[in-house]
Formats: structure tokens, C-alpha cells, sequence
């Protein structure tokens, strides 16, 4: 399987296919549950029903059309059963028949996909220096191939897809300060500022000393596009340096000598058989070792309209014997139906950030807690001492900053510096060494009424509650800059901005409820 940039999944394999999964972090452990009688009980809505999929509405304008004439045509890329659409606006690909469970749906061409290999050279000529794209990381390199590509016109191979692309990547690095406020997340926030800086350090690097002789500088708009459609689209695996046919006549070329010398008595037939077999099987034990540490990525056309759902089990896979990408049924589909695929296992955070949407009800979804000391100060000042005690320890203050929440509760890092925290003075006396398991009955009651504190501290701190947020988005409204009691039309960036804080009060309210809050 192939991964779709974003936190990693892993999945078996299809004989004769290479699996890739997304490029994120790696998946953090699940953190234990900590039961508690919280004397704070949030105000959490009773769970949603489940929704309907907005209706299909088939894309048929001309772009659309003339990207679909050439997958058909001269990029021969397979697909059954499903057509572009649009589901309450959101491009995606609906099933145009029912599709059976395990049909193949879609596979493209390596040769009609933007690949990027490790190593590859300069794959825009006249456009970008050498030395640009041999320090540039691979979504810059990846941007700069859709610039190179879009600046070819009609002359690119690639030109129906390229043409057909949306202006607006819809994700918030595009945001105003004023709709990233409306996330009510910090970590988020500063997570897409941080990606602002560096995207903006890339270009002026691209523009001051990266563009060829003669060559024009995109502007920072375009760049940004480009790179925002790279990071929203591609996936990745690992390198797989030969096809099949490549190997194929590398056998052909070593049986070939093999045959020669031995009819022109220029060497031993049996040694120069075991010879041959060894080159060849060097090769191909080489690429497989080249391919566990090394990685290609890959956007495929027409594949890239999948959207995502975790309920998904179809995945984007490379089928080696026939050097191309696919996408296989995971279950049945029903004619209308949107057909989803999974990016793989993605919290909220990063789904909005580099897709630019939020999942409902999201399985994998989490809270991040920008700055949990200062709740728990909140709940009892913390000894100048202690603090220090803990800054010194192998853990550090670090275990209170960004703490990654799960419905499930807490991380042990965290909850062992807590421990620490609230001890008596005789009890912290042992080290933070020694908090890292439950403690008393009296200790944990102590630690689970600290952390409902800190939970509810984070949802008051919102300037709307979810319960408003909810009514909000019942309403087709979005607030006003994120204030309480605003209303007014959604613009699409507040729409997502909306449903996103939703998505994490909702986890921070499952978290108190499992405490016993």
C-alpha cells in the first residue's frame, strides 16, 4: 500500500503489489485511562446520528471532461464504476455503477503519475538550478515539477490533469489571523504559523538563488499552491528502483553472456552460470534492502480525487508486475455512493491542516494541550522548587507542553509529572523516577480531580462552548471572528474552522465522560 502523507498505517500486502503508507509522525502510544469523580461535569450533547451522504452531483464541465478523455486516452489509466462529483461541494469520485467488493476501481501508469525517486535529478529543465533541487525537500521538489509542468502548457503530458487542479488548495496555511483564531486551538495555530515561516523561507530561497539563468521566479502565491497540492495529494513508499521489464532484461542480458561465453569457450559453463546468478540476484537483493530505508513518492492522477474515510480499508497499493498504482474495492458500493479510501490512521490536526477538512467523529482523533501547567497551577500552585526538580529529571517540563490527549485519557509522561507535582513534599522527596505508577487511592482521587480541572479549564478557555458551536453549525451560521454569540453567513475557511473546534470539544468532553465526569 502506498501512505497518504499524514500519520502512518500499516497494512498487509496484495501479492505482487508494494504497500504505501503516509508520511507524519510516528503513531504515539494510547495513553491509559484514569477514572476519576470529577466534581466539574462539561455540557456534552448526546452523540449525533450518524449522517447521510450529501447526494452526488456529476462534474461535467469542460475541464473535467477533458481530463477524462485523456485518463481514457493517451494516459491510459484503468478505471470502472466511478466518475468525478461533487458531494455537498467537495470534489470526489462517486460510483457511476455498483462496484463489488475486491473490483478493481482505478490503476494508473507509473509513466501518468508525478513521481519523485530518491536521488532524482533535475526533473525541471531550464526552470531550477541543481543545486536547488539537490538541497530541497522532496514537497518543494514535488511543487516545483506541477510550476514546471503548469508552465509547459499544452506541450506537458500531463496538461488535462494539471488544468483541471482547483486555484485553492482550501487548506489554512492560506488563513487569515482572524479565521486561524476561529480553530480555538493553539497548537493548531501555531503549528500552521510554524509551516508558514518555513514555506516562506523555501521560497525566498527558490527566488533569491534557485531559479535558472533566464528563468521567471513563481510568485509565493503559485509556490504555495503548488506545494499545498503535493502536500494534500501524494503519497508514499518505498523506492523500488526496477520493474519487472527492468529485470527482465537484465536476466536476458545475463543469460545472454552466459550463452556467448560459453559457446565461444571463453569461460567454465558451470562457473560462469553460478557468476551470473549471483549478479543477478545481488541486484534484486539490493534494491530490497535499498527499498526498507529509502522512499518515492507518487501523484496519481484521477486517484487523487479519493477522499478520505478511517471506516475505509481501500488503500493506494504499487503493483510491480504491472508498474502502476491502484486502488481495489474494500467493500460493495452502490451506484450514487461516494467511494472513500483511508490516508491511513490521521488525527483532525493534521487532516486539517494539510487536507484542509475535519472527520467527523474521528476514531484517531485527539486534543493537544499547548500548556497544561498552567491549568494544573490553576488547580494548586506548584512549588518554585518542584518545578525545578522536574525540569532537572529525565522527563523535563516537556512532559506538560503540546501533551497529546486521547479520548482513552492521558499520556504516562504526563501523568507521571503530575504525580510528582501534587506529592507531599516527603513523597516527592523519592524523584519523578518514582511516580511513573499509581500511587495511594488518596493520590490517584487527587490526580483524577487535577486533570478533570485541567480538561475543563482547556474547554472554558474557548471563547464558545460546543454546545453553541453545535447550534452554530445547525444553523448554517459560523459566529463572528470566533466570539460568542455572532452570527452571519459561513465562509468556507469559518465553515471548516467550525467544524474542526467541534471535532476537539468533542474529544476533550469524551475525555472527561470516561473519567466519570
Amino acid at each position: 500500500m502506498l501512505k497518504q502523507l499524514g500519520h502512518v498505517k500499516q497494512h498487509s500486502l496484495r501479492a505482487g503489489q508494494h504497500a504505501f503508507p503516509g508520511d507524519a509522525p510516528s503513531a504515539r502510544r494510547r495513553p491509559p485511562v484514569v477514572a476519576v469523580r470529577a466534581s466539574a461535569t462539561p455540557t456534552e450533547p448526546a452523540p449525533a446520528a450518524p449522517q447521510q451522504q450529501p447526494p452526488a452531483v456529476t462534474l461535467d464541465d469542460s475541464r473535467t471532461q477533458a481530463f477524462m478523455n485523456w485518463a481514457r486516452g493517451p494516459a491510459s489509466i484503468r478505471f470502472a464504476g466511478v466518475k468525478p462529483s461533487t458531494f455537498a461541494g467537495i470534489r470526489g469520485l462517486a460510483a457511476s455503477s455498483d462496484i463489488a467488493n475486491d473490483a478493481l476501481i482505478v490503476e494508473v501508469p507509473r509513466r501518468s503519475a508525478v513521481v519523485l525517486a530518491p536521488k532524482q535529478r533535475n526533473s525541471c529543465p531550464g526552470m531550477v538550478t541543481d543545486d536547488w533541487w539537490k538541497g530541497a525537500p522532496w514537497f518543494a521538489k514535488m511543487g516545483a515539477m506541477l510550476i514546471w509542468h503548469k508552465r509547459q502548457g499544452g506541450q506537458s503530458p500531463l496538461a488535462p490533469w494539471i488544468a483541471q487542479l482547483p486555484a485553492d488548495a482550501g487548506v489554512p496555511l492560506t488563513w487569515s489571523d482572524k479565521q486561524l483564531a476561529a480553530l480555538q486551538y493553539p497548537y493548531l495555530q501555531a503549528q500552521v504559523k510554524e509551516q508558514q515561516r518555513e514555506w516562506s523561507g523555501l521560497y525566498d530561497a527558490l527566488r533569491s538563488s534557485g531559479m535558472a539563468a533566464g528563468a521567471a521566479a513563481p510568485s509565493r502565491e503559485e509556490f504555495w499552491w503548488a506545494m499545498s497540492v503535493v502536500r494534500s495529494r501524494t503519497f508514499s513508499g518505498p523506492y523500488i528502483g526496477s520493474t519487472l521489464s527492468d529485470r527482465l532484461r537484465l536476466a536476458g542480458l545475463v543469460a545472454a553472456l552466459v550463452v556467448g561465453n560459453t559457446a565461444l569457450g571463453l569461460a567454465d559453463p558451470q562457473k560462469t552460470l553460478s557468476a551470473a546468478i549471483a549478479v543477478f540476484l545481488f541486484n534484486v537483493l539490493y534494491e530490497v534492502i535499498l527499498s526498507r530505508s529509502l522512499k518515492q513518492y507518487a501523484i496519481c492522477p484521477l486517484i487523487d480525487l479519493f477522499n478520505h474515510t478511517s471506516a475505509a480499508q481501500s488503500e493506494v497499493s504499487y503493483n510491480y508486475f504491472g508498474d502502476s498504482y491502484s486502488v481495489v474495492a474494500s467493500r460493495d458500493f452502490k451506484k450514487g455512493e461516494q467511494v472513500f479510501i483511508t490516508y491511513g490512521a490521521q488525527s483532525n490536526d493534521s487532516l486539517m491542516q494539510y487536507y484542509g477538512f475535519a472527520e467527523l467523529d474521528n476514531p484517531q482523533d485527539t486534543y493537544v494541550i499547548s500548556d497544561m501547567l498552567r491549568w494544573v497551577e490553576g488547580f494548586r500552585p506548584v512549588p518554585a522548587a518542584r518545578l525545578q526538580a522536574l525540569r532537572g529529571s529525565s522527563l523535563g517540563a516537556a512532559a506538560l507542553t503540546n501533551v497529546v490527549v486521547q479520548r482513552a485519557g492521558f499520556p504516562a509522561e504526563a501523568l507521571q509529572a503530575l504525580r510528582f507535582l501534587l506529592a507531599s513534599d516527603a513523597e516527592a522527596a523519592a524523584g519523578v523516577s518514582a511516580f511513573s505508577k499509581a500511587g495511594s487511592t488518596e493520590a490517584e482521587a487527587l490526580l483524577a480531580e487535577a486533570l478533570a480541572c485541567v480538561v475543563t479549564a482547556e474547554l472554558a478557555a474557548a471563547p464558545t462552548s460546543l454546545k453553541e458551536d453545535l447550534a452554530l453549525q445547525a444553523s448554517g451560521s459560523s459566529g463572528s471572528g470566533g466570539k460568542k454569540g455572532g452570527a452571519g453567513s459561513a465562509t468556507a475557511a469559518e465553515a471548516m474552522a467550525l467544524s474542526f473546534r467541534i471535532e476537539k470539544k468533542k474529544v476533550l468532553s469524551a475525555v472527561l465522560k470516561n473519567m466519570g465526569g
